[in-house]
């Protein structure tokens, strides 16, 4: 009898508390500062991709918004002058670089082309299809959305990914975007800026 007298008392403790543990798995609404490495395939090639931004985001509202405000993209150029040609010597094991007109070595630099540097912003507006998506027991949100990049190239783009905002500040996140003759995979980390100008 004291047995299931204790059992009835623990149980509406023990469905408030669950109900407590599902609440604080909501991820947190923030402003966050936002730097991203990934890889970016376009017309011109596919390189390294680094933007820098700031995201918004309310899980309870399932919005998301994000502004790249500099987009730093470092692309392979072409291999150079077609007059100078790489080839592979199996005596040194190595490649060389030959001057096809005068058949003589030449410094390796001029077979290896050039590194072109790509500028540009970009802004999307996300919706959140569930408020809380659980990720290793991690919470976080599972965005989708379009956005407009400005320039090079200049394109209307969706995207896909998850984002991982914390209640200490910081927050990890995972895009894939695809516009015309554009693609970008990569991470992003941020910190919120809310948090950081409280210091001060």
């Amino acid at each position: 009898m004291l047995v299931s007298l204790v059992f009835l008392l623990s149980a509406p403790q023990q469905a408030t508390a669950q109900r407590l543990i599902i609440e604080d798995q909501r991820p947190p609404a923030g402003v966050f500062a936002t730097f991203g490495v990934g890889v970016i395939d376009i017309e011109d090639g596919t390189g390294l991709d680094i933007p820098f931004g700031i995201t918004a985001i309310s899980p309870a509202h399932r919005i998301m918004a994000t502004f790249n405000f500099f987009d730093l993209g470092l692309l392979q150029g072409s291999d150079g002058d077609t007059r100078y040609r790489r080839i592979f010597d199996r005596r040194f094991r190595q490649e060389l670089c030959i001057d096809t007109s005068t058949n003589q070595l030449v410094s390796y630099n001029r077979c290896s082309g050039e590194t072109n540097l790509l500028r540009s912003l970009s802004v999307d507006l996300n919706l959140l299809p569930v408020e809380t998506v659980i990720v290793g027991s991690k919470p976080g949100s599972l965005h989708t959305g379009i956005g407009w990049r400005f320039q090079e190239p200049e394109t209307v783009y969706g995207t896909i990914g998850m984002f991982f905002p914390s209640n200490n500040g910081k927050a990890v996140g995972l895009r894939l975007s695809m516009g015309r003759r554009y693609i970008f995979l990569g991470f992003s980390w941020g910190y919120d800026v809310r948090r950081a100008m409280s210091l001060f």
